[in-house]
């Protein structure tokens, strides 16, 4: 053929190799650098990885399939070895058989470019194995369009095809992965999800500016299906519109949240029964201002609970006047009296009083409840002008 010279002439190493995993051509840069001997086994040439991923690959992949990338380490014909990084595809010879090819642009004076490169990504490899702080990165074979509406975005974030690129033996231990498994290997949905709460960390991704946020929360879960909640810093990889890969660092707040969540169910419950007492309960501070009150203040006074909340209650009862006994009503003991209480309507009410304060030291907040008497006119009137 009139191109069959320059195909044979070009700077290509290529090695067709068939289903006996021996080499039956090889270009004439795979020839200088291998040796010119005859057809030869895979594992003359090759480390013995290399044989075992190229083993499989003759079982699985298919011709006319994407051809797929391999870093190969290659015996020269010296016996040195020589990294060679190129495109692994499946095709048939003229005799019908099929073959593996590999294909590479090959140049020695790039080995000591792809030698620094190499180590370059080890050291950052083992850098992020042995950190203490969990780290992630996933990576999309099926980039992200960004530029689409955010229902789409976070579609495609979901079930776009990714794979761990990067995850380090911390994050493996907070998942709590069995000893041997690599979390690089497994699937991504199984530890983050689809889930309410993870669309909205993407969705806090994509509006923030550069596509960097920290301290997002996500909802992950443990190989055994248990659920975490993590803290996130966050950073993307943006090629020509697409998301290319979302990296970042977490660590486990799972136990905070639960605190959190605790004391919230528990404030709503005690607001629940706050709201279920018939007696007036106001929160107050050291200056008398109202903090916090139930509903019942509104139906025994007539005050407008959002209007009164932040004033003085003095205006309504008087807390300034000493008893009999001379006590003010800032103590840190609980105090018990009857008083007169204003209304919205300027009547006043007969109501046996209750302060205690919060806390045990130097307390700045007191809780005051408030009681109509419900007794024969002449009686109530004679206790409260006492």
């Amino acid at each position: 053929m009139q191109y069959e010279h320059m195909l044979e002439t070009a700077p290509i190493f290529m090695l067709l190799i068939d289903d006996r995993l021996r080499i039956v051509y090889r270009s004439r840069v795979a020839g200088l650098v291998l040796g010119t001997d005859a057809e030869r086994a895979l594992h003359e040439v090759m480390d013995v990885t290399a044989v075992a991923d190229f083993e499989e690959l003759r079982d699985t992949l298919l011709p006319g399939e994407t051809p797929v990338h391999r870093l190969v380490t290659f015996f020269g014909r010296y016996g040195t070895p020589q990294k060679v990084a190129g495109l692994v595809d499946r095709g048939i010879g003229l005799d019908g058989a099929p073959l593996l090819r590999f294909t590479a642009c090959y140049d020695s004076r790039c080995e000591d470019w792809l030698a620094e490169l190499i180590r370059s990504e080890e050291v950052l490899r083992g850098f992020a194995r042995t950190a203490s702080e969990a780290m992630w990165c996933i990576e999309f074979s099926e980039p992200v369009d960004i530029t689409l509406g955010d229902a789409e975005i976070v579609r495609q974030v979901f079930e776009n095809d990714c794979h761990w690129l990067l995850c380090n033996e911390a994050l493996a231990r907070i998942y709590r992965l069995p000893r041997g498994l690599d979390i690089n290997h497994q699937p991504v949905a199984h530890y983050f999800p689809r889930s309410p709460e993870n669309e909205a960390f993407i969705l806090r991704i994509i509006h923030a500016p550069d596509f960097a946020v920290d301290n997002a929360t996500s909802i992950d879960f443990r190989h055994d299906g248990s659920a975490l909640y993590m803290e996130n810093n966050v950073r993307c990889s943006i090629v020509n519109g697409y998301l290319i890969r979302i990296l970042g660092t977490l660590r486990d707040v799972t136990r905070l949240r639960q605190t959190q969540i605790r004391l919230k169910d528990e404030a709503d419950a005690v607001r629940n029964i706050l709201s279920a007492l018939p007696d007036a309960i106001l929160v107050i501070d050291r200056d008398r201002q109202l903090l916090a009150v139930n509903p019942s203040f509104e139906t025994l006074f007539g005050w407008d609970v959002g209007v009164f909340l932040g004033r003085d209650v003095q205006s309504i009862i008087d807390l300034e006047q000493p008893l009999s006994d001379g006590w003010k009503w800032r103590g840190s003991d609980v105090r018990r009296w009857q008083t007169t209480v204003r209304t919205k309507f300027d009547t006043f009410l007969c109501c046996e009083a209750q302060i205690a304060p919060i806390g045990d030291e130097a307390p700045h907040h007191f809780v005051l409840s408030l009681r109509p008497v419900v007794e024969p006119e002449k009686v109530l009137q004679e206790r409260c002008d006492a």
